[in-house]
């Protein structure tokens, strides 16, 4: 994408830099996801007391076994806030959205795909990947994956050590618990090129492994080094082995290939079969090995699909060349007498001529940038805009009238509301029933709320059981109208956004 002095600047790098900037651009996403809340609420929570070890936030889960373990990033994501806001925070996670989108775009250089055709390619990645977008740290997942993945290109070459594996296996563990997700790779790098070297007789490379294997396991052992022990490294199977989790939960959803997404996704995978049709794809063992072990995992869960177009990247651009080679065979090409041919070859571009299509191309360039911004970018990073966008799509109204209560609440709220309610009631002594922490509720309290969410036939039992004082729900829900009619509740608020009840008896129905 680099270009050497100005004047090379031509139509094709304007093209490459535009899709990372349209990709910064798209993924400046309003600060709206559901657990956005509770995650910046933990990091006060570690900057005022510590680690907690069981449920601070709810009633329906008081005491519950509670494994922070995204606490760095909780950490880092409420110091970024303190520091300039949520503008800030989603400035800087759609950087990192935008640093991933460039390993995608090396990873298919490095199998020796055409840059313009590569650019296309990471723009197609980046959005099959964009359900996993947002000021989240399932972003620093991804990077974290995508900058282990160009690093064992690296090591391969032999342009980097491999020491740096266990530290940043280290900071990974406690930033997310994907780490486990890195380990797979680095453990398929292994297998892959082990046997590769095997085969090969290669004792270099072997002794290279054998570096890099030590420092995988001693990354592995450090990642235990964190305030949850076993249990942080061990979180991540307990999620993906939880039926509760994975049939309930959106993002753990298999891809919808009705989606644009899952579109580009079925291309991307088109791309692969076609390229390896042509007979022409060549690739190494830990290529295919990444490649099918993380397609594996897409086509179980979308939070997995960023991960595999990162660890496929290196084959799709194989077969994304082969394709365009053998395209370039078939379509004729435009006749030409050979004199005019060799002359045009021959005749060197006027330095002047060359400088003054650098400045039109330079000329595009900030224009068509500077529209992706201001018209995506930057409205997403105003705080008037931002607060326009919670007040959308979370019961602010709602809040406040709560908060005029004077007193602590037990709330029995929507599920996406939780993390909000957290946020802006916990400080105050109000506790939720449930959020996004699905793993801390287990299938009991799930269950009870999904009988109230879905207005199921023994929806009052439920409600009477846990006997909240108050109950938050999106005004279109089905049970809005019947407690509207219900003695036992009174309504405090409504807006177009959530209904807030009352009990008219506090802590009884």
């Amino acid at each position: 994408m680099a270009f050497r002095r100005w004047q090379d600047l031509d139509s094709g790098a304007v093209l490459r830099i535009l899709v990372f900037v349209a990709i910064f651009s798209l993924a400046a996403l309003p600060p709206v996801d559901p657990d956005l809340f509770w995650h910046l609420t933990n990091g006060q929570v570690i900057l005022q007391s510590g680690w907690p070890h069981t449920d601070l936030y709810s009633f329906s889960a008081p005491g519950h076994a509670w494994v922070m373990h995204e606490w760095l990033a909780d950490l880092a994501m409420a110091l970024i806030v303190r520091a300039g806001g949520l503008p800030l925070l989603v400035a800087l996670f759609a950087g990192l959205v935008t640093i991933t989108a460039a390993c995608l775009y090396w990873l298919l250089r490095r199998g020796g795909l055409h840059p313009t055709l590569a650019a296309i390619l990471t723009m197609a990645g980046a959005l099959a990947g964009s359900t996993a977008w947002g000021a989240r740290p399932q972003v620093l997942n991804v990077t974290c994956f995508a900058v282990l993945a160009c690093g064992l290109w690296l090591h391969r070459e032999g342009k980097v050590p491999a020491w740096w594996v266990a530290p940043y296996l280290w900071v990974w563990a406690n930033l997310h618990s994907g780490f486990l997700s890195g380990v797979i790779l680095v453990g398929l790098f292994l297998a892959g090129e082990g046997v590769e070297a095997w085969r090969n007789h290669d004792a270099r490379a072997l002794r290279r492994l054998r570096g890099l294997a030590l420092y995988g396991l001693g990354g592995l052992a450090l990642a235990f080094v964190n305030p949850y022990g076993w249990d942080t490294v061990l979180f991540p199977l307990g999620t993906l082995f939880s039926p509760l989790i994975q049939n309930n939960i959106q993002e753990w959803a298999s891809p919808d290939f009705h989606s644009l997404a899952g579109h580009l996704l079925e291309g991307i995978l088109f791309v692969v079969l076609a390229g390896l049709g042509t007979g022409r794809v060549k690739a190494r063992l830990a290529d295919w090995l990444w490649t099918l072990a993380f397609l594996y995992l897409a086509l179980s869960s979308q939070r997995h699909v960023p991960l595999f177009v990162l660890a496929a990247a290196p084959l799709i651009g194989r077969s994304a060349q082969a394709l365009l080679a053998v395209g370039a065979e078939i379509v004729p090409r435009v006749s030409k007498a050979p004199a005019q041919r060799v002359a045009l070859i021959a005749t060197p571009i006027a330095p002047a001529r060359s400088r003054a299509m650098a400045l039109v191309n330079g000329a595009i360039l900030v224009g068509v940038a500077a529209g992706m911004l201001g018209y995506r970018a930057l409205p997403n990073l105003r705080p008037s805009q931002e607060a326009a966008s919670i007040a959308a799509a979370y019961p602010v109204v709602g809040a406040d009238a709560l908060l005029r209560e004077g007193r602590a609440l037990r709330v029995l709220n929507y599920y996406d509301y939780g993390g909000y309610l957290i946020y802006r009631l916990w400080p105050s002594g109000s506790h939720v029933f449930i959020d996004g922490r699905v793993e801390v509720y287990g299938p009991g309290v799930f269950s009870d709320y999904l009988a109230v969410s879905y207005a199921s036939p023994g929806w009052h039992d439920v409600v009477q059981r846990y006997a909240p004082d108050a109950i938050v729900l999106p005004t279109w829900h089905p049970l809005v109208g019947a407690l509207s009619k219900d003695p036992n509740w009174r309504t405090l608020s409504a807006d177009r956004v959530a209904t807030v009840f009352v009990a008219n008896v506090a802590g009884s129905q």
